[in-house]
């Protein structure tokens, strides 16, 4: 009997081997299915639609050719059908999107478009998106905001919480409000929380102003996706756009109080709060495949998002992107990476102290380079060096030199935002006045050190601010931190930082914030109104205080095709 009941074990432990690989393959394409499933397949039968027939045009509103669309190129390669008919008699052309000519239908119109073809034509703006965040390592990022006492605190502020108010109030809805069934809890935060892990990158399009982020992920290595959005999708989605050159349909829904846009494009979710900048976004940004810094964090801004002309003089090239990495603490500083241009090879040793003597310590913003740039440059030069950038062979000069170029934003005055510039002139003084041929408002030109320094701007207020640092009556950049990384600055040959807790200070007073003269018999309404004010004041310097200036210095290796510098991480206020 016991070969018997051996032979019948091993048939047993087959069977259940067989079961055992047969639920593991069933799991396994019931998992690959989850992800498989497009958004389209998860859309309600019954949900309004609306076909997008997309026209694309530039900033000056002139049309950008399909040939030169992503979008509509692929669309076009894709549908081998005729072109679409003309609307049927008697139905209304719908325009929508960036454009004033989308009159409101009359209730005549509308009962006679009830019959008629879904369709609009939908006008955007094309322009390059100016910033992405990369979610690198988002375990660190999330620990930042988790474990940082100073970092939570800073969020936990009266300040940030109305600031974000809309975002965290829609992600903060629960599920069982929604009655969605299969999910529980905040599920828009867990998704996005989820989301920053599967290679999340956030989109901010400039054309397109405060509708113009878009979040994306890779769908496949966010599990949760596969649970949350064939829920959310038939449960919230109120309408849906078609677009020729998607599979999926872009789908408008409600987050709390923010009316948000999803889809999946190739292998990525979308999620956006502007329709315009979800479909500009997707026409500009192509599969990630560049070289991105090793940091937890970091921010790709695209100078062709700014300006045009300028950067084949610089860089030879019409689009230029620098990385800049966002290290989590100071044992592990970010780096930032962009590609070196035909300035590179002409950059100096060093910067010229008084360079950075001239830009004041609380500038927002600035750059710095030990460019030389001489004062007796003829008009056919300066046009030469404006159009066509520097000559291939190098130029002499002082081993020392450099132009910075400052960005101030302030709560005073007519505008807003001003401009300033510096330039090194320690070996011809005598020449200084010459540089006053390059500026359009030579009564706006100051120089300073003996001829040394030659300053510009396009305010007097920034203008007299540079002056006195220059001239070392108030604080530069070099006084940061009592001085201790003044030399680090002075020997790099580039240097830039930006100083987020100024501008927003300035922002935040030019909103409204400054306070009022209260007269001896105000309204009671008037003086809880101050009060209030008060309040945030305080609430805001706080705030605004305790955020870093976000530095960057290094210099250019010779004939690199890209530029590495570190980043440093200062403290705001200055001493000496």
């Amino acid at each position: 009997m016991e070969p018997h009941q051996t032979g019948k074990s091993k048939n047993v432990l087959i069977l259940v081997l067989a079961l055992a690989a047969g639920v593991g393959l069933l799991v396994f394409w019931a998992y690959r299915a989850l992800y498989a499933t497009g958004i389209a397949e998860l859309v309600r039968a019954d949900l309004p639609m609306l076909e997008l027939r997309l026209e694309f045009i530039d900033l000056d509103g002139d049309p950008v050719m399909p040939q030169d669309s992503r979008l509509l190129g692929k669309a076009a390669a894709r549908d081998e059908k005729p072109p679409p008919a003309p609307l049927p008699e008697g139905c209304p052309e719908l325009v929508g999107g960036d454009t004033a000519a989308s009159p409101a239908l009359s209730a005549k119109e509308k009962e006679a478009a009830s019959g008629c073809p879904r369709v609009a034509r939908w006008v955007v703006k094309r322009h390059p998106i100016g910033f992405t965040l990369h979610f690198r390592d988002a375990s660190k990022v999330l620990a930042l905001f988790e474990n940082n006492a100073q970092v939570k605190e800073l969020f936990a502020s009266r300040f940030f919480q109305g600031l974000f108010y809309d975002p965290l109030h829609g992600a903060g809805v629960r599920a069982e409000d929604l009655h969605l069934e299969g999910l529980s809890g905040a599920f828009w935060a867990r998704l996005i929380r989820e989301a920053l892990g599967a290679r999340a990158e956030l989109h901010y399009d400039v054309a397109h102003g405060r509708k113009g982020f878009v979040f994306s992920f890779v769908r496949s290595e966010c599990p949760f996706a596969s649970k949350a959005l064939p829920v959310i999708v038939p449960a919230l989605a109120r309408s849906g756009f078609k677009i020729p050159a998607m599979r999926d349909p872009v789908l408008e829904m409600r987050m709390g109080p923010q009316r948000v846009f999803l889809t999946q494009y190739e292998d990525r979710v979308y999620l956006a709060n502007g329709l315009e900048a979800l479909i500009n976004t997707l026409e500009n940004i192509g599969p990630a495949g560049r070289d991105l810094p090793e940091s937890p964090l970091v921010l790709t801004v695209r100078a062709e998002a700014f300006f045009d002309n300028v950067l084949p003089v610089l860089f030879s090239r019409r689009s230029w992107a620098a990385d800049f990495g966002f290290g989590t603490s100071p044992d592990t500083p970010g780096k930032l990476r962009f590609p070196s241009g035909k300035y590179a090879e002409h950059l100096k040793p060093g910067l010229f102290k008084g360079v950075l003597a001239g830009i004041p310590h609380d500038t927002f913003a600035a750059v710095a380079v030990s460019f030389h740039l001489p004062p007796g440059m003829s008009a056919g030069e300066w046009r030469r060096l404006a159009t066509r950038g520097p000559a291939d062979s190098k130029t002499g000069g002082p081993d020392e030199s450099g132009v910075a170029l400052l960005w101030d934003i302030a709560s005073e005055g007519e505008r807003i935002s001003r401009m300033g510039m510096v330039i090194a002139n320690q070996k011809t003084p005598a020449d200084v006045e010459a540089f006053k041929q390059y500026f359009t408002d030579p009564d706006l030109t100051e120089t300073c050190g003996g001829g040394t320094v030659f300053l510009a701007a396009t305010s007097r207020d920034l203008l007299v601010r540079m002056k006195e640092s220059c001239e070392g009556q108030s604080l530069s950049v070099l006084n940061w931190e009592r001085g201790s990384r003044a030399k680090e600055y002075e020997s790099a040959q580039c240097f830039l930082f930006a100083n987020p807790g100024t501008a927003m200070r300035e922002l935040f007073l030019a909103g409204g914030a400054k306070s009022g003269e209260l007269g001896e018999f105000e309204p009671q309404w008037k003086q809880d109104y101050e009060q209030a004010k008060e309040a945030m004041r305080r609430d805001g310097e706080k705030v605004f205080g305790s955020l870093p200036i976000v530095a960057y210095a290094g210099n250019a290796t010779p004939k690199a095709a890209t530029v590495e510098l570190r980043e440093l991480i200062v403290k705001q206020g200055a001493s000496r």
